[in-house]
């Protein structure tokens, strides 16, 4: 009974999950190797290592295939590209 007004927001609400299943099969790659994490070498090589992570999976929510994105991104940018909002997976046209 003390979660009623959830129950029924999830029932009026089509596009509302039943299960997290989606979020923790993206998370699973990096709790698996959160031990090798510990030696990225330096905190900079920790931060760029998240920021890759997160990329690829912005790729792949964004249905995306996380290498052609980076190598195309990497060409816009190289070749001038200043509207780094429009390069954003989220923004990308499929």
């Amino acid at each position: 009974m003390n979660e009623w007004e959830a129950v029924c927001r999830y029932v009026t609400n089509d596009q509302a999950e039943i299960d997290n299943n989606t979020a923790e099969r993206m998370m699973k790659p990096v709790c698996l190797g959160r031990k090798n994490y510990l030696f990225c070498g330096s905190e900079q090589a920790a931060k760029n290592t998240s920021l890759i992570y997160s990329i690829i999976e912005s790729c792949k929510m964004n249905g995306l295939r996380p290498v052609k994105y980076i190598a195309d991104v990497l060409r816009k940018l190289v070749s001038g590209e200043m509207d780094y909002m429009a390069l954003l997976p989220m923004n990308i046209a499929k």
